[in-house]
C-alpha cells in the first residue's frame, strides 16, 4: 500500500511545531518577500509562492492548525533511524560517510531497516471542516425540535401568561403636535395645556406626550420622581400618567374622598378636582379617555401587570373660580409675579422668578434661610446665583419680613442654554423643612440657530482637452440646524447663456450639520467666445476671467 505522507508546513515556513501565531505572521512574511514573483528571478518563485500561501493559510488559523497538527501526526513515517554504537576504547570512530554516491557502481548489501509505519488514508482539510459544520447544523436542529416538544419555562400550576403594557421612555420629553383643537365662533384656539399636578403632599411638572401604537412616553427611570406625562389634546378629562413607583401607587391607592387635587395651566389657572376614586382596569380600555364629562383621570403607567390602576376625580368648578396664585408654606404666602429668561450669553442663561412673600406667621422672617431651587425637566438642579439675581427687578431679598408684611424679590439661576423644559421653581422656608412649593413656570428651550452658509473658493481652471471649467471649493455652516445645497443652488452663467453642472463631487444634494463644512468640486460645460462667467453658489457670486 502506498502511504501519503503529510507535508511539513512547519519545515516550509523555517519554524518549530511549538511557534506562536506571531512567529509564524513574521516567517511568512519574511518569506513572502524572498519568493514573490513579482521580486525573486527564480525559475520556481511562483510555484514556491503558492506553496507558502498554502502552508499560511492552514498555519495562521488556529483551528485549521489543530486539524494539521493532528493529521501530520498520524501520519507519522515511522521511527528514526537507529544510530550506531559507539566505537569500543582505545579504537578511533569511523569515518562519517561520503557526502554524494550517486555515481558508485560497487555493489554493497543494504543494511536492514524497519518497514515503514503505514498511515491511514485520510480526508482533505476542507472536507474535515465541511464535515464538522455539518454535525453542528444537526444538533441545531435537534435541539430547537425538542424544544418544541418540551414544556420548558411553560407557567405550571393553572397559571396563564399575562400581557405587560410596553412603555417608550424619553429623557427629553418629545415636542407635542401645534394643532388647534378648539374652535370659537369659527376661530382656532391654541390648546391650554397643563403645567403642574399637585396631590396631597405631591406635587408634579407635567409635560405633553403623543401615544403611539398603544404606548406611552415616559420618562426615563432617573427622571421619574417628579414628572407626569398629559396625553396631548384632552381638555375636558384631563387624562395624567404617572410613571409607576411604589411609593406613587400608594399614593393614588390612598386618595381618600375628601381629597382634592389641582391642576395648574399654563394660562395661570387653578382647576381643582374632588371626590377621585380608584380602580384597577384592563391595560387595552381606553374608556377613561372620553371626553364627554369634565374630570381628571389619573392613570399608573409600568406597573408590569396585566390591569392597571386609574384614579377618576370630579371638576369642581366653584372652587376652582375662588382660587388664587398664592401657595402656602409654613405661615409664608408665596405669589410668582413673573419668570423668564432676561438675557443670554453664549451658552449660558440668566433665567429670572421675580416673586413676593407676605409674612402670616407672628414673628419676623428672615429671608437668608430661604432655600431656593431651579429644576429642569432632565434631572438637573441649579442653585441660586447673586450675579443673576441682581439683573433682577428687586434683586436678592435681603431684609427680614415683619409679621404681617409683604416684600418682593428676585431668584436669579445661570442655567446652559441647552435646559429642557419644563422648569421648576423650588421654594422652602428653611433648607431643614420638609414643606415644599414646587412650581412649574413657562419656559421654551432656545430653538437651533437656522444654517448659515458660507463659500470659500480654492481654485478654478478651464480643461481644453474635457471642454469644461473645474471648481473646488468649500461650503460651511456657521448656523446650528442642517444646511442643504441642491442643484438649483448652483449655477454658472455667462453672456453666452448658463451653462450645463457635468459632475459634482460629492454628488449634489449636499446636507451639512451645523457647524461643519463640505469640500466640494464642480464641472461646469465651458461656455464658448466668452472671457469671463459668474458662480453662484446659495447667493455667494464669484466671477470666473481669463476664460480661453
Amino acid at each position: 500500500m502506498t502511504t501519503k505522507i503529510i507535508k511539513d508546513y512547519y519545515g516550509l515556513l523555517e519554524v518549530s511545531p511549538n511557534a506562536t501565531q506571531d512567529e509564524i505572521r513574521q516567517a511568512y512574511r519574511r518569506l513572502a518577500r524572498t519568493c514573490h514573483p513579482d521580486i525573486s528571478t527564480e525559475p520556481d518563485a511562483e510555484e514556491r509562492f503558492k506553496e507558502l500561501n498554502e502552508v499560511y493559510a492552514i498555519l495562521a488559523d488556529p483551528a485549521k492548525r489543530k486539524i494539521y497538527d493532528s493529521l501530520a501526526l498520524a501520519s507519522e513515517p515511522g521511527a528514526p533511524p537507529e544510530t550506531p554504537p559507539p566505537p569500543p576504547p582505545g579504537k578511533a570512530a569511523p569515518p562519517p560517510p561520503a557526502a554524494a554516491t550517486v555515481t558508485t557502481k560497487t555493489p554493497h548489501t543494504p543494511v536492514p531497516q524497519k518497514p515503514p509505519r503505514a498511515s491511514r488514508p485520510f480526508p482533505p482539510t476542507w472536507a474535515v471542516l465541511l464535515i464538522l459544520v455539518g454535525l453542528l447544523i444537526i444538533l441545531g436542529v435537534a435541539a430547537a425540535a425538542l424544544r418544541t416538544f418540551l414544556p420548558l419555562n411553560r407557567p405550571v400550576g393553572g397559571a396563564g401568561a399575562v400581557s405587560v403594557n410596553k412603555l417608550a421612555t424619553f429623557n427629553t420629553p418629545p415636542p407635542p403636535p401645534q394643532d388647534a383643537i378648539i374652535q370659537e365662533s369659527g376661530t382656532p384656539l391654541l390648546t391650554v395645556s397643563p403645567e403642574q399636578l399637585q396631590l396631597p403632599e405631591r406635587s408634579f411638572a407635567v409635560v405633553p406626550v403623543t401615544p403611539e401604537q398603544g404606548r406611552w412616553p415616559v420618562p426615563a427611570p432617573e427622571h421619574t420622581g417628579n414628572i407626569a406625562v398629559w396625553i396631548h389634546g384632552t381638555v375636558i378629562n384631563y387624562v395624567i400618567g404617572l410613571p409607576y413607583t411604589p411609593t406613587t401607587e400608594s399614593l393614588l391607592a390612598g386618595l381618600s374622598s375628601a381629597a382634592r387635587i389641582t391642576l395648574t395651566l399654563d394660562s395661570g389657572a387653578h382647576l381643582i378636582f374632588g371626590a377621585p376614586q380608584a380602580q384597577r382596569i384592563a391595560v387595552d380600555d381606553l374608556t377613561p379617555m372620553a371626553q364627554q364629562q369634565p374630570g381628571l383621570t389619573l392613570v399608573l403607567l409600568g406597573a408590569g401587570q396585566s390591569n392597571r390602576l386609574i384614579v377618576r376625580a370630579r371638576y369642581l368648578p366653584e372652587e376652582s373660580l375662588a382660587t388664587d396664585s398664592k401657595q402656602r408654606v409654613d405661615g409664608l404666602s408665596v405669589v410668582i409675579l413673573k419668570s423668564g429668561v432676561v438675557y443670554d450669553e453664549g451658552n449660558t442663561r440668566y433665567f429670572i422668578v421675580e416673586y413676593q412673600v407676605t409674612n402670616e406667621t407672628t414673628g419676623p422672617v428672615d429671608p437668608a434661610f430661604f432655600d431656593l431651587g431651579l429644576e429642569s425637566g432632565s434631572g438637573e438642579r441649579y442653585a441660586l446665583n447673586e450675579e443673576a439675581a441682581a439683573r433682577g427687578q428687586y434683586g436678592k431679598l435681603q431684609t427680614a419680613i415683619p409679621a404681617g408684611g409683604s416684600a418682593m424679590g428676585s431668584a436669579g439661576y445661570l442655567i446652559p442654554r441647552d435646559s429642557q423644559p419644563p422648569l421648576t421653581w423650588v421654594f422652602r422656608a428653611d433648607p431643614a423643612s420638609a414643606n415644599v412649593l414646587r412650581t412649574v413656570l413657562p419656559y421654551e428651550a432656545p430653538q437651533p440657530s437656522p444654517a448659515q452658509p458660507s463659500v470659500e473658493l480654492t481654485t478654478a481652471f478651464a480643461d481644453g482637452t474635457r471642454n469644461v471649467i473645474v471648481i473646488n471649493g468649500t461650503v460651511r455652516n456657521l448656523g446650528e440646524t442642517t444646511l442643504t445645497v441642491t442643484l438649483a443652488d448652483v449655477t454658472l452663467t455667462s453672456a453666452a447663456g448658463s451653462s450645463s453642472l457635468m459632475a459634482s463631487t460629492p454628488l449634489l444634494p449636499w446636507s451639512i450639520a451645523g457647524g461643519q463644512s463640505q469640500a466640494f468640486e464642480l464641472q461646469f460645460s465651458r461656455p464658448t467666445n466668452v472671457p469671463s462667467a459668474l458662480l453662484n453658489i446659495l447667493g455667494f457670486t464669484f466671477q470666473i476671467e481669463g476664460l480661453p
